[in-house]
């Protein structure tokens, strides 16, 4: 009798450890009971309590996470924020099963069921860090309650301190979530049909750049020291335009210099059916941001700016690139732009962003 009601609470306690474990998460989930994560690019649900519905710090969490792409016609966010509390959480399981979460916690309100869960994430050790050591307020975290996930934690003592905090981290944080989102992308832009290996020959042996091309898109002008490709969908034409020019001093990687490469080949090439009809670029109503980046040892120029046609009402986002190429000294222009009347742009820039980024320049 005495052994079978020690085997009987031995049984009880083991399940209510289980229980506890693995609704608290942290590192005492249990990884051979976890799902996959779900979850689209540029999606992060952030984790915050009620009571910063209204507040400085929800305002800054928006400014930063919310603010505009760079560069599209009319305005679209940066990421696309979903705001979840714990009780959103409690009610709907399936809610701890997404791909990204920022979890914003004041380390001072003890009472909060965000902060509570946090601190028990972090550990001791940690959380005597974050009071004595202001630089201290972000933390990196993965899978866990599902395979796959991120968990980005934003803390402070203080909601001024965790102002600050979100402030100080964006750069970090939004690099961190583009970086996990990386393999979503790329299978959403080479998917099952995979690459197109004529055109990436083409490309190679005549501009000297090993860049991975997605199947559909196809070949529309080819010519000396120029290519147009293109991938025409439903509702979105994605374009690529290679150009190879000599190298002849560093002004020519000024903004300046690069809009008069755009305006050369778009007035050549790039035309419409109106009459007289070219691409341009638009210089005067949104801005044209500009990017510094190496490649390989390369100098890389970025420009972000709109085209739109003279003499014509089409227009939409482009990114321009010119590449210094120093072993032939020449440069690699690079052109990525987009038509996609009436729909949102902005992942399909970050689609062709993100191929040209993981081009590589080759000898020829």
């Amino acid at each position: 009798m005495i052994t079978s009601e020690y085997s009987f609470f031995r049984f009880v306690a083991f399940c209510f450890l289980f229980v506890f474990l693995y609704s608290c998460g942290g590192t005492a989930d249990n990884p051979l009971n976890k799902p996959l994560a779900i979850g689209r690019i540029n999606k992060i649900d952030v984790i915050i309590d009620k009571k910063f519905d209204v507040s400085s710090l929800m305002d800054s969490i928006d400014f930063y996470y919310a603010g505009d792409y760079p560069v599209t016609p009319a305005p679209e966010p940066y990421f696309d924020l979903r705001f979840l509390n714990m009780e959103d959480l409690a009610k709907d399981p399936y809610k701890k099963e997404l791909k990204t979460y920022i979890i914003v916690a004041d380390l001072s309100d003890t009472m909060s069921d965000v902060t509570r869960m946090v601190m028990f994430d972090l550990g001791p050790e940690k959380l005597a860090k974050a009071r004595t050591d202001s630089t201290f307020y972000m933390l990196v975290g993965r899978d866990k309650w599902a395979e796959g996930q991120l968990l980005v934690y934003l803390f402070a003592f203080g909601e001024d301190r965790l102002e600050r905090a979100v402030a100080s981290s964006f750069e970090a944080v939004a690099k961190r979530i583009q970086k996990h989102d990386e393999q979503s992308l790329h299978d959403a832009i080479y998917g099952a049909a995979g690459e197109n290996k004529t055109i990436m020959s083409t490309i190679r042996d005549s501009f000297g750049v090993q860049i991975a091309i997605p199947e559909f898109f196809q070949q529309v002008i080819l010519d000396k020291n120029f290519i147009w490709i293109r991938m025409d969908q439903k509702d979105v034409i994605e374009n690529l335009v290679f150009r190879r020019v000599p190298y002849r001093s560093s002004t020519q990687f000024e903004k300046e210099s690069i809009i008069a490469i755009r305006n050369e080949y778009g007035k050549k090439y790039i035309t419409t059916l109106a009459e007289g009809a070219y691409m341009s670029t638009n210089v005067i109503d949104l801005p044209i941001m500009e990017y510094v980046h190496e490649r390989d040892g390369n100098y890389m120029k970025e420009i972000r700016g709109i085209w739109e046609t003279v003499n014509d009402f089409k227009g939409g986002p482009y990114i321009s690139y010119l590449w210094h190429d120093k072993k032939r000294n020449e440069l690699v222009f690079i052109d990525a732009f987009i038509f996609a009347p009436g729909k949102e742009k902005r992942d399909y820039m970050q689609k062709l962003d993100y191929m040209v980024k993981n081009a590589s320049l080759v000898s020829r």
